[in-house]
């Protein structure tokens, strides 16, 4: 089974010209076929990237419970699948941190997405969050479940975690969504620490940030994830 190399870019870049080198940059480290790499925009340049898209799968970051509605500000997934997204991040601890967003909304986001046929990367940092993921929904058929600790990302600590520990976490997260279901790890990776990060924390992916933002550095992390 292939890598999956998810780059989160978060509220980055400043400019659409930024985005769309950053893009191209992208497409370029997927010409390695053994790996799947999805790129997750900020909303703004989704459109255009659909545009360049060839090789790499095209995400977003977020989107609403709700399919449509009296909701400012807010993006459906239905939209996202219309203009061209394959899969959407939902879960992720920053907006659980900065934006009060509570586990009965990622509960909802998650079956309103999958509804709409998107594949849904699932941000978890306790294994209770899955759990309850798991009474909304029939099937993580169409779920990537990253292990995604809040200390570990760069912005709020970027902790090591052991890899045993996130084998530990794999193995449980496993048996709750289903041995087949892609875990993934998200936390501080970078090109030097992601071949340990695979191969002792026996993960199928990672999920990157800041590492995400540095071309030639993305490149040799997609690389390095074989």
């Amino acid at each position: 089974m292939k890598p999956i190399i998810i780059a989160n870019w978060k509220m980055n870049p400043g400019t659409l010209r930024q985005a769309k080198a950053l893009f191209s940059a992208a497409e370029k480290a997927a010409k390695q076929r053994k790996v799947e790499v999805i790129v997750c925009a900020p909303h703004p340049y989704l459109v255009s990237l659909r545009q360049m898209q060839k090789r790499v799968i095209l995400g977003a970051q977020n989107c609403s419970w709700e399919k449509e509605g009296a909701l400012t500000g807010e993006v459906s997934s239905m939209q996202l699948k219309n203009i061209g997204c394959s899969s959407v991040i939902i879960g992720h601890s920053e907006r659980k941190k900065y934006l009060g967003e509570t586990l009965g909304m990622t509960q909802e986001k998650v079956a309103t997405a999958l509804k709409a046929g998107l594949k849904v990367i699932l941000c978890i940092e306790r294994l209770n969050e899955l759990h309850a993921i798991k009474r909304r929904v029939s099937s993580f058929k169409n779920v990537i479940v990253v292990f995604e600790p809040s200390f570990a990302i760069s912005t709020q600590g970027g902790k090591r975690v052991a890899p045993g520990s996130i084998a530990n976490m794999v193995r449980a997260m496993k048996k709750v969504a289903g041995r087949n279901v892609p875990v993934l790890y998200g936390g501080s990776v970078d090109s030097k620490n992601i071949n340990e990060i695979m191969r002792k924390g026996m993960v199928r992916g990672v999920l990157v940030g800041a590492a995400s933002l540095n071309p030639k550095e993305f490149a040799t992390l997609v690389k390095n994830a074989l």
